[in-house]
């Protein structure tokens, strides 16, 4: 049961609401609670388990850390006697404490970073000794798990960790109550694709339980109905084609590649993106304010910014949790120093950037998944955004001596396409079957390149007829109009919404129609899915 059925959509979201206007004020976070362990149990009872041990685990560690903070709190209180004594004393004692609770937060950590290892790169790691092995001759080999990924095990692991960081970093008060801790960790709309959410955005409106407005409510819908679009009608029609292209390395060459790495850009963004609309829609409806986690990232003008419109929670978490922490740690300290009057200031920067940078990227290769592309797919962010820094103050010379406005109409244009490449070059690498896959059609793109396939009806070949490709390019021109309005400022969801009534209903009502019509109850309508779900 996910966002987009219509079961979901017309009677377990009503029926949410309802039991959750019913109850009073100080209940309704149960009811919420009620209805996320319901929506993840239609996926699966048994692995309800897993959840329920990222809940224990960050309340367990949560408590602990709580209680050494109190203690030390305490300690630091009662010290008393002369200014140079009591300053040491309290250095004694915060380094005691310190100490206790980088322990605890550690074990925290590891023990939720095991279950993920275990569940999500036990196989990946199998394969890779097997290889090995046979590299080296040896006949032995050792078995598969082949285990089922938990449903959003990726999202509130990281919920769960930042959660626990939080406390220590003195952020949020530690949850008393394991059930409202599990309701955070399970929360129904960004259980199965995020957004990531930090626990001090969503707390306090999470659990007061105020009373369901009408106009969250058309609000919400609205969201939920234009994710819904975004994912059945563009996303899920674009499988086929992506499909097609993909799964024949071997005989596709020239723009063909190009058309692969473009078509599976747009699937994913707007399989993703959809997804998340979705989920702002249901929390808006309870009145609660996600994260967003897309911002017109295709008028990105470079990798950084790119990443900072795309996925933002998961950057966001990176930013917060690794890339701060290592920019602070022992060896950036002591590059500063060391570096300090021998090197350049670029240097200097490039460097720190690359040493806060570089576990950023790896980790966000391995957030995606047990593959050698999706490690890969980090790298390359890695080094496509060093050369970026290392360039950028040649590139910013140029336009000088050009005499060019770095934000000109023609200079961003150009910086746009030339972000355009970086993305559809990853995109084309993310979703290859294998690294040497992705380099094949990488070297294939530039082979027997023909423009004339895009009149000559060899599309129409692919997976998707021309009453198909209409339909995509008709809805597409759509979102894209949508996002151009929203890079501008304009809240189009909210002009709707406090418009006539009859724009506002005749728009809901073609939205819903073409849902139905084009999408999940359309002739030949095949449902895939969802993308980061399996991550």
């Amino acid at each position: 049961m996910f966002y987009y059925k219509l079961v979901f959509a017309c009677a377990y979201l009503p029926l949410a609401i309802l039991f959750y206007q019913l109850a009073g004020k100080k209940l309704r976070w149960i009811v919420l609670l009620l209805a996320s362990l319901g929506f993840y149990a239609s996926f699966s009872v048994s692995r309800l388990i897993y959840p329920f041990g990222a809940a224990a685990i960050a309340y367990f560690t949560g408590m602990c850390l709580d209680a050494l903070l109190k203690k030390q709190d305490a300690q630091l209180s009662s010290v008393t006697g002369e200014k140079d004594e009591v300053r040491a004393k309290k250095n004694e004692i915060r380094g005691i404490y310190t100490k206790k609770l980088r322990a605890v937060l550690a074990l925290g950590i590891v023990v939720l970073l095991l279950i993920i290892l275990n569940n999500k790169y036990t196989d990946f790691a199998i394969e890779n000794v097997n290889a090995v092995l046979r590299m080296i001759g040896v006949d032995r080999q050792f078995s598969l798990r082949n285990s089922i990924l938990p449903l959003g095990i990726s999202f509130y692991t990281l919920q769960a960790i930042g959660y626990l960081v939080d406390i220590y970093w003195r952020k949020i008060p530690a949850q008393k109550n394991p059930f409202k801790l599990l309701l955070f960790i399970m929360f129904f709309p960004t259980i199965t694709e995020g957004p990531i959410t930090p626990y001090s955005s969503i707390y306090k409106s999470l659990y007061e339980g105020e009373p369901i407005d009408p106009d969250n409510v058309m609000a919400g819908y609205f969201r939920l109905g234009w994710g819904t679009m975004k994912k059945l009608v563009i996303a899920d029609r674009l499988y086929p084609v992506v499909c097609w292209l993909y799964y024949k390395p071997n005989e596709i060459c020239g723009l063909q590649v190009i058309m692969a790495a473009v078509l599976f850009t747009v699937m994913e963004y707007m399989d993703f993106s959809g997804c998340i609309d979705m989920a702002l829609g249901i929390g808006q409806i309870f009145g609660l304010k996600l994260p967003e986690n897309f911002r017109q990232p295709f008028l990105a003008k470079n990798a950084s910014q790119f990443w900072r419109r795309w996925h933002i929670s998961l950057g966001v978490w990176f930013k917060t949790y690794i890339f701060y922490p290592m920019s602070m740690s022992t060896l950036a300290r002591k590059w500063g120093k060391t570096a300090k009057g021998r090197f350049s200031a670029n240097t200097i920067k490039a460097v720190s950037s690359a040493i806060a940078l570089l576990p950023v990227w790896l980790c966000n290769g391995l957030w995606h998944g047990p593959k050698w592309t999706y490690i890969f797919y980090g790298v390359f962010y890695f080094a496509v955004i060093m050369l970026e820094i290392i360039l950028e103050p040649g590139f910013d010379r140029v336009l000088a001596a050009l005499k060019l406005e770095k934000e000109s109409r023609g200079v961003t244009v150009f910086r746009v396409l030339k972000t355009w490449i970086v993305i559809f070059t990853g995109e084309l690498f993310f979703e290859a079957a294998s690294l040497s896959d992705g380099f094949k059609l990488l070297h294939d793109m530039f082979k027997n390149f023909r423009i004339s396939i895009l009149w000559d009806g060899s599309m129409l070949e692919w997976g998707m007829d021309a009453a198909d490709w209409i339909i995509v390019i008709a809805f597409l021109i759509i979102v894209g109009i949508v996002n151009m309005l929203r890079e501008k400022g304009t809240d189009v969801c909210q002009k709707i919404l406090s418009g006539p009534a009859a724009i506002r209903w005749g728009l809901g009502v073609a939205l819903i129609v073409s849902i139905l019509i084009l999408g999940l109850y359309g002739p030949g309508f095949l449902e895939v899915n969802t993308i980061y779900a399996g991550f």
